[in-house]
């Protein structure tokens, strides 16, 4: 899986489902920031789907982001998203790359 989200706004995307059975879990996670805004990244054990409004947890580093930079997951987690708390202009794209 290869996948980007794109926030330009003071507001969350969409939760992106991962493969939480994976045998091998990780997950790749680069965050581009351009303009001025405060990014988070944050994930979930609920599922998505069938959960309506599904417990949100911060990611570890990435919270309070301002400039470009990346990370990961070790351990499973089933939906990741992106959240802007504080916009201003730009934009803040989060790339998740997950392997087979």
């Amino acid at each position: 899986m290869n996948t980007k989200i794109t926030v330009s706004s003071a507001s969350s995307s969409n939760w992106i489902p991962v493969n939480y059975k994976q045998q091998d879990f990780k997950i790749s996670l680069g965050l581009e920031i351009s303009g001025t805004g405060v990014y988070k990244v944050e994930h979930t054990f609920d599922n998505p789907f069938t959960v309506a409004s599904p417990v949100a947890f911060p990611h570890s580093v990435l919270t309070g982001i301002v400039a470009s930079t990346d990370s990961n997951y070790s351990f499973p987690v089933t939906a990741i998203r992106l959240t802007c708390t504080s916009y201003t202009s730009g934009s803040g794209i989060l790339t998740i790359v997950q392997g087979n």
